[in-house]
């Protein structure tokens, strides 16, 4: 049977079945003009695609380049870097919970107050109530840590369950972390609203000032800096990491693709409140409690998510890595501006400025609606 009686009795007209590409010898195959891609380094799209990606390790370079010039004796020296490492171990973490947030696809505003509740009810623990021995100071501390992942839950709770907009739970939980905090405070010996670092225990003291290895890095910087290393590696290497992608990327499409979509989110605000626990136990080992220090530190925290992911990331998603790089260069700017005894809003200023522009990069490509 012929291909025109075939084509027939299926329904289908005989020129369906004739193929209108030319055949491979064909001078007109517009196989034989495709061009070789395009390998120079000096192209446009390829130059702006690589500053978009390592814009930000220019910038950090440039900075440091900058204030070098500027504050030559006080600004380039190994004291000076220590300085600014020792110092990180709360913005990292904060930054690594708030990058845990946005891979799933939320926002968690609750931490910082989360983290100040359970340095307060630390410290109360270890002064007040006497909790001094090594023992009872680190059974504060896991108290603590229960406490954090205990709020963090309740926020998945909320969001995965009652659909309640994580922007909208977290707003509240927070709220009622920063009103318990005030509360804790009549608990406070001698009527006072702080705990000076000097009235804690030594084993809490030592939490916050011993190094590692007998060098000058402390062990709460290398604490912060494992525990980057591991979300990291969870959120990159693994598979509960991937579904957790997946899940922020197209969550109706994650759930019907079988990824337990409110368990992945439940688990990471719960993991997000024992983040903040650690950095409220590592506050107040360091600093001692102050009432409310830790929100300011909230939109660094995003500011550094947001700017890793624009800059660092090829497919501009949330990284545990970008995020704590992007900490450093915040750092630097913060410390060569207080060495150069600029104010402080100027920073302010600038880490806002920063998180636009990173926003803006890390926008929809096309949008017109």
């Amino acid at each position: 049977m012929d291909e025109t009686r075939l084509s027939t009795a299926a329904g289908v007209p005989a020129s369906a079945w004739v193929s209108d590409r030319p055949p491979f010898g064909a001078k007109d195959d517009i196989r034989r003009d495709r061009k070789a891609p395009d390998r120079n380094i000096l192209d446009r799209d390829r130059i702006v695609d690589a500053f978009k990606q390592w814009g930000i390790v220019l910038v950090f370079l440039a900075l440091i380049v900058i204030f070098t010039i500027l504050r030559p004796a006080t600004f380039p020296t190994l004291q000076n870097a220590i300085n600014i490492l020792n110092n990180s171990s709360t913005l990292v973490l904060f930054s690594v919970a708030a990058t845990i947030a946005l891979v799933v696809g939320e926002f968690d505003l609750s931490f910082p107050a989360v983290a100040d509740l359970v340095a307060i009810v630390v410290g109360v623990f270890v002064t007040t109530f006497g909790w001094s021995p090594s023992a009872s100071a680190a059974g504060a501390l896991l108290v603590g840590l229960a406490i954090g992942t205990a709020i963090g839950a309740v926020n998945g709770l909320f969001v995965a369950k009652a659909f309640v907009p994580s922007f909208v739970a977290t707003l509240a939980v927070g709220s009622i972390a920063a009103g318990l905090e005030l509360a804790m405070q009549a608990w406070i010996g001698a009527g006072q609203k702080q705990i000076s670092q000097i009235v804690l225990p030594q084993a809490v003291q030592d939490l916050g000032s011993t190094t590692a290895f007998g060098g000058p890095i402390k062990w709460t910087v290398i604490v912060s800096f494992a525990l980057a290393g591991a979300v990291w590696f969870v959120l990159r290497r693994t598979t509960p990491g991937r579904q957790a992608y997946a899940t922020g990327g197209n969550p109706m499409a994650a759930y019907l693709a079988g990824v337990p979509v409110a368990a992945l989110r439940i688990a990471a605000f719960s993991a997000i409140g024992a983040i903040a626990a650690l950095s409220g136990g590592i506050q107040l080992s360091e600093r001692g409690y102050f009432n409310m220090a830790s929100p300011p530190l909230l939109l660094q925290a995003y500011t550094a998510a947001f700017l890793g992911a624009a800059v660092l990331a090829k497919k501009k998603r949330f990284d545990a890595f970008g995020s704590v790089f992007s900490v450093f260069v915040l750092l630097v700017l913060s410390n060569g501006l207080s060495l150069m005894n600029q104010p402080r809003w100027i920073a302010s200023v600038i880490s806002g400025a920063v998180l636009l522009v990173a926003v803006l990069l890390n926008r929809p490509q096309g949008r017109k609606v």
